[in-house]
């Protein structure tokens, strides 16, 4: 029988998945089902996570069984890409129609095209970094960011600036493992920091929060109010946590319980112990990504497991520094822990695709002494 799943990022995948549904039934279920056991709302959330990650899972094992070149052949990263901008600006066309403040999901409230904007991105940069040879000559470049500009454009009209930000970090390091000459960062990066600055000092809703990452203290009950319960449940959980279904600050102090706080949550439940199984999981899966990226000969293969563990790392990074105050709030969801179909799926979609990387890319053998070079052999000079 042919193996379809590396057993690592399997465990770690599902191991997570669990941890996850075990916070979501604690938010949403546990508080209420003595008295409310027959209203059929409570059991939605818990419920829908779990179909929507067996759908993914039965969609990323599909994948992961194909071979990856289908998705790199032809103009078939273009048509992600299209699509991807395509839903981007339906959603700010129905968000101009409706004349609200904010809107990014394309149906409702859900399926939110910024998850899968993340996948078109990588794919379509390890296609064209590869393709073109490496991005030292400057047309090159120009074409290999300005698709990803527009999807940072759309997103701040949206407005989802803190989505922007992620896009731009996502594109800089994929164009930097792709191979850019080092005079390229002497004037697109002080361009990129201005870019970024002006996108989180603008005025609004993210200025508010910058102020409130500051000093948190100086607005408790307003900006700084989902900082503060969410360091409060972090401190209360200690080290062993106060139980599973015990915690308080999900009943109402805690905003977001279980998406943008979701480690907060599990920190105050599980305590220090349960916040540090999760970073090893992650750590596991992430290091599994790499470890294969550092196997794989083709070059496309090579950057798609390479933009996949960037993707879960900076997610997880910005979500634990958000809730520990180390990174302004901003609503970045955790994969495969936060409630949330469209991220959840995603993720599954991402790793599928990964797998088929690893399933069907020439492979060579690697040891740890080797692993001091570029992840490509590329040039920055």
């Amino acid at each position: 029988m042919v193996r379809v799943w590396d057993g690592w990022i399997l465990f770690s995948t599902i191991t997570l998945f669990l941890i996850g549904e075990i916070v979501i039934a604690s938010v949403n279920l546990v508080p209420y089902i003595w008295e409310q056991y027959s209203t059929a709302s409570i059991y939605r959330k818990p419920l829908l996570q779990l179909f929507v990650f067996l759908l993914g899972f039965w969609l990323a094992t599909a994948l992961a069984r194909m071979d990856y070149r289908l998705f790199v052949r032809g103009s078939v990263p273009y048509l992600f890409v299209f699509l991807s901008l395509i839903s981007l600006f339906i959603v700010f066309i129905k968000k101009t129609i409706s004349d609200k403040a904010v809107d990014r999901w394309l149906f409702g409230v859900s399926v939110q095209p910024l998850e899968f904007a993340k996948i078109s991105l990588v794919i379509f940069l390890s296609y064209y970094i590869v393709r073109k040879g490496n991005l030292r000559q400057w047309k090159h470049l120009f074409w290999a960011i300005f698709f990803p500009l527009l999807m940072v454009l759309l997103l701040i009209m949206q407005p989802d600036k803190g989505g922007a930000v992620f896009l731009l970090i996502m594109t800089a390091l994929m164009v930097y493992v792709g191979g850019v000459p080092k005079r390229v960062y002497v004037v697109v990066f002080p361009l990129m920091l201005i870019v970024v600055y002006y996108i989180l000092t603008s005025k609004g809703y993210v200025a508010e929060r910058l102020s409130a990452w500051k000093d948190p203290f100086l607005d408790p009950e307003d900006s700084g109010y989902q900082i503060i319960q969410s360091l409060y449940a972090l401190a209360k959980g200690g080290l062993l946590g106060v139980g599973i279904g015990q915690g308080i600050q999900k009943m109402g102090p805690l905003p977001a319980a279980d998406t943008d706080y979701v480690i907060a949550v599990l920190g105050e439940e599980m305590g220090f112990l349960g916040v540090m199984l999760v970073i090893v999981l992650y750590s596991l899966l992430m290091f599994r990504l790499l470890w294969y990226s550092l196997k794989v000969t083709e070059p496309v293969g090579k950057l798609i497991l390479v933009g996949t563990a960037m993707n879960f790392a900076l997610s997880f990074f910005w979500n634990l520094a958000m809730a520990s105050n180390l990174l302004p709030p901003k609503g970045i969801a955790l994969p495969f822990l936060s409630y949330g179909s469209s991220n959840l799926f995603a993720s599954l979609i991402f790793l599928g695709i990964a797998q088929s990387v690893i399933n069907h890319a020439e492979s060579k053998s690697v040891s740890f002494s080797s692993t001091s070079s570029t992840l490509i052999n590329v040039k920055h000079a």
